[in-house]
């Protein structure tokens, strides 16, 4: 999801799902309350400021100056941080990991400046592997930010992950994709063995207001909690807001 490369994930369901049971459980979700999670890869100023107005519908943004916190403190990204953290949203700082290649010091040193620059403890480690053998990596980096107390972790594999990620993790990505790929995505039994605020679904490519409700809706089914759709696309599908923004938030509910 990295604005530096945004390089497409494009796979289809079944590599996706190679290797894991396919069995999708229909089960009752009536106790899943969505919130909004943005990937707010757009600069301070009115998009920043219409997504912290969707508050309480919104409950995570994303911030991501350069594909990391950039070279230093940028005093508009304080501003449009402070107002959201204030609007009682959560303000996670990007980085990537590049699928778990790149050196755990450069991934902390860059989780340091967030927390120094930006007072944000939470965390959006992006390109995260979905392999069961680099799960110490992130459980090191995952470690590493909660040594400031309170703090949220969110591994963004986009795809579904080996399920010991899902004790790294706080919120784990399990679908990135376009609509149409996830209209037919299948999942794991065992997704439905944790909490729905434990799942992420990021859907772009969402051209109409029905396929967007259609999405929100498939993502409850699917035991998440955490959902963003949106009309743009790909290379950056998450340089902006949709054009159904206000359509999007009216179809969450108000209170949980």
């Amino acid at each position: 999801m990295a604005v530096r490369k945004m390089a497409a994930r494009i796979i289809t369901v079944i590599i996706i799902m190679g290797g894991l049971s396919m069995g999708f459980i229909s089960t009752g979700h009536a106790a899943v309350c969505q919130r909004m999670a943005i990937p707010a890869y757009f600069y301070p100023g009115p998009l920043w400021d219409q997504a912290t107005a969707g508050a309480p519908k919104v409950g995570v943004m994303i911030m991501n100056p350069n594909s990391g916190p950039g070279a230093s403190q940028n005093p508009d990204y304080v501003a449009a941080v402070t107002r959201a953290k204030a609007a009682g949203i959560k303000v996670l700082g990007y980085v990537h990991t590049s699928y778990g290649t790149l050196s755990a010091a450069t991934v902390k040193a860059e989780i340091d400046a967030y927390k120094a620059w930006y007072q944000v403890n939470d965390i959006f480690l992006d390109e995260v592997s979905a392999d069961k053998a680099l799960i110490p990596y992130y459980d090191e980096l995952a470690t590493y930010i909660r040594t400031t107390p309170g703090t949220l972790v969110m591994l963004n594999p986009g795809i579904v992950p080996d399920q010991g990620y899902m004790n790294v993790g706080d919120i784990v990505v399990v679908f990135e994709g376009s609509y149409n790929t996830y209209k037919m995505l299948k999942l794991p039994s065992w997704v439905f063995n944790y909490p729905a605020s434990k799942f992420a679904h990021l859907v772009h490519a969402t051209s109409s207001t029905t396929a967007m409700k259609n999405a929100i809706s498939l993502a409850k089914k699917r035991n998440a909690a955490n959902v963003f759709v949106t009309n743009d696309v790909l290379p950056n599908p998450w340089d902006t807001l949709p054009g159904y923004w206000s359509q999007e938030l009216r179809t969450l509910p108000a209170t949980c």
